[in-house]
């Protein structure tokens, strides 16, 4: 199962784009938020999450996408508790392209990762090593530049593209 965590104000392209990536491998997929109430999106759409954490079944893959200020839900503890509950059993976390703000906030990100320029001066500042790369894996880890460098992370986690 592959979800993807809805953040407040996140990215509804790359939470789209990997819906639809996943609904033509014929995987399963679903959304996934702190709650059940409609979530804003970047661009003004609203998304209501599939499962609310304590219901949501655990994922094997898990996408984080970029978000306004995806730090911000990394210092309340139901989102923590819930990264905690499933990071044992996921093979694969996908970070889109500001995501790794909440990971880093979480003191889940490898030190070597892959970002777009709108969070890589950021992420130096704080210590960690920027790829100039689409996307990087370190571990389960796939931190990408974002939006269609996702597609790519996500068909090698697969070994298979898909063409959208």
């Amino acid at each position: 199962m592959l979800s993807v965590l809805l953040l407040p104000e996140f990215s509804e392209l790359e939470a789209a784009l990997a819906l639809e990536w996943a609904r033509r491998l014929e995987l399963p997929a679903c959304t996934v938020a702190k709650g059940r109430k409609g979530t804003p999106a970047l661009a003004g759409s609203v998304w209501t999450p599939t499962y609310a954490f304590p219901a949501a079944p655990p994922p094997k893959a898990l996408l984080i996408p970029g978000a306004r200020r995806p730090e911000r839900p990394a210092k309340d503890p139901t989102w923590l508790a819930y990264l905690e509950e499933v990071w044992e059993g996921l093979e694969a976390l996908f970070l889109g392209f500001n995501a790794h703000l909440f990971l880093a906030e979480a003191g889940r990100l490898p030190p070597r990762v892959a970002a777009g320029e709108e969070v890589a001066e950021r992420l130096r500042e704080m210590g960690y090593r920027v790829e100039a790369r689409p996307f990087l894996r370190e571990g389960r880890v796939y931190a990408t530049k974002g939006g269609l460098a996702l597609l790519s992370a996500l068909s090698d986690w697969v070994g298979k593209a898909v063409e959208l």
